[in-house]
């Protein structure tokens, strides 16, 4: 089966209500904080709707079923620590940034050490971000191209350019309620996987779950001392508790969200809404996985021992097959919009906070006083230059990609991930540690940044990516905080070091 005009129609539809809604609320662009932080009265549900939205890209789409399929139910494990993360966003981080009213998160870096520290940070997010909009485009666009056969280069102009129309025409408001269209369509494409394999099969999770455990895909590992071993129980949870911690506390497309509700309560609300949403997202893609393994091996008609052998080297593939080759139509339309869904919103979200970030961090700090009317109107411009960055960087990821070979999943695994843990180092220390100064969390911040670089690209036998987030935030929280110690400087009492 191939894609239909029914097809097309759902994806065109869904398409086309994107710049509508990013119309409708420019209407309402009268000032900065409208624009990025939603006149601070941004509803709870919808901010969560919205991280989850934005955290959950193309890759989470489509790698949770292939890693199930493949490696098996360890890396599922990892969501058992993600509400062990919410009491530490809710009672150290945003109590403090909920009480400042600041709209880039990098401006309590100079209050509590000085405007360098502020600065080297916000260029970080913004080169982090950069980045990794442009490994979600092309991501995104190499599987719509896989499954339609269209040129990936239209694609990625195509997709790019409705997003930053959209983003920069309504700001935050308009990216907060397309985030949760795109959750919904999102969440129906992924439920729609097993409905359909439960339908053409006659099969159901216990059948899917008997042929799983016969190819011992159920085993798990629970703990191991060798750091090479990929997949832990231990060594996931703490990669997700810790993934989790950091980017809701130094990455500001996260939060953002946390920022734009009216009060720390509301605030706290939505952390745990968001776990508890993407929770139960990962279970049912993780669910897909097990279905798609189902069918697969009921299709191949092999002994389960031959099936294992014969499908994992395509796992990953196995999702946009299924798409487009099994789903009803309508169906697989639904599907592709849901994949364009996961890109969509982690770009417009990152559109945004960049915007954000640029203007509050780096232009407003440094440059002349501007009415508001002329700084609404700036913003606009550095949100549509950071999405044609963004198109740019998928453009040249797809040319470099296709003439190496990288493994896409697990490089951005791993280069996503370099800045995650050193720069919470950054906020947290500062928060906890009233002795930390300027020049120990610069120290914990390189150590980080340096473990991170060895456990992502350390020759020799590779560490596992699960270790470099919590090695890299230890590493820096432990070297900044007993650099503070032997400081003898004095920290004023507002709790900013002095600098030297």
């Amino acid at each position: 089966m191939h894609l239909t005009w029914i097809d097309f129609a759902v994806i065109a539809a869904y398409i086309g209500s994107l710049p509508l809604i990013g119309m409708y609320f420019s209407r309402r662009q009268v000032s900065r904080e409208e624009y990025l932080l939603g006149s601070r009265n941004i509803h709870w549900l919808l901010a969560a709707g919205s991280v989850v939205a934005t955290l959950v890209s193309t890759l989470t789409f489509l790698a949770v079923p292939g890693e199930i399929v493949r490696y098996g139910l360890a890396y599922f494990t990892g969501v058992l620590a993600l509400p062990l993360a919410v009491p530490v966003m809710t009672r150290i981080l945003l109590p403090k940034l909920m009480t400042l009213r600041i709209t880039s998160m990098y401006e309590y870096l100079e209050g509590r050490y000085d405007v360098q520290v502020r600065v080297l940070a916000a260029v970080v997010f913004v080169i982090r971000t950069v980045v990794w909009m442009g490994l979600i485009i092309y991501s995104c666009s190499f599987a719509i191209a896989e499954m339609t056969q269209w040129d990936i280069y239209w694609t990625i102009v195509i997709t790019g350019l409705i997003t930053t129309f959209y983003s920069s025409a309504g700001g935050l408001r308009t990216v907060i309620w397309t985030d949760n269209l795109q959750l919904v369509v999102l969440i129906g494409g992924a439920v729609a996987i097993p409905l359909a394999v439960l339908l053409r099969t006659g099969t159901g999770p216990l059948e899917w779950w008997s042929a799983f455990a016969e190819a011992g895909r159920t085993q798990i590992q629970f703990v191991s001392l060798d750091l090479t071993v990929r997949l832990t129980v231990i060594g996931i949870m703490l990669s997700q508790f810790f993934w989790s911690v950091c980017t809701n506390g130094s990455d500001q497309v996260a939060v953002q969200r946390y920022l734009s509700t009216p009060s720390i309560r509301m605030a706290s609300r939505t952390a745990w809404v968001y776990i508890a949403i993407n929770v139960g997202l990962l279970a049912v893609l993780s669910v897909c996985g097990l279905a798609l393994f189902g069918f697969y091996f009921q299709q191949s008609g092999l002994p389960v021992s031959d099936f294992q052998r014969e499908i994992a080297p395509h796992a990953d593939a196995l999702m946009p097959r299924f798409i487009v080759k099994e789903l009803p139509q309508g169906v697989s339309g639904l599907v592709l919009a849901a994949l364009l869904a996961a890109a969509m919103s982690s770009l417009s979200s990152g559109i945004n906070s960049l915007a954000a970030v640029v203007m509050k961090d780096l232009v407003e700090r440094f440059g002349r006083h501007r009415t508001e009317a002329s700084s609404l109107t700036l913003t606009k411009l550095v949100s549509v230059a950071g999405g044609l960055i963004g198109i740019a960087t998928a453009v040249a990821i797809t040319w470099a990609v296709r003439r190496s070979d990288w493994n896409l999943i697990d490089v951005t695994q791993r280069l996503n991930h370099i800045f995650v843990g050193p720069l919470a180092v950054l906020f947290f220390a500062g928060i906890l540690f009233p002795f930390a100064s300027k020049r120990s969390v610069l120290a914990g911040f390189l150590a980080g940044t340096a473990c991170s670089l060895y456990v992502a690209f350390g020759r020799g036998q590779s560490i596992s990516f699960t270790w470099l987030v919590p090695a890299s935030f230890v590493v820096g929280f432990v070297i900044a905080a007993v650099l503070g110690r032997l400081r003898t400087e004095k920290v004023p009492a507002g709790g900013s070091a002095a600098v030297e």
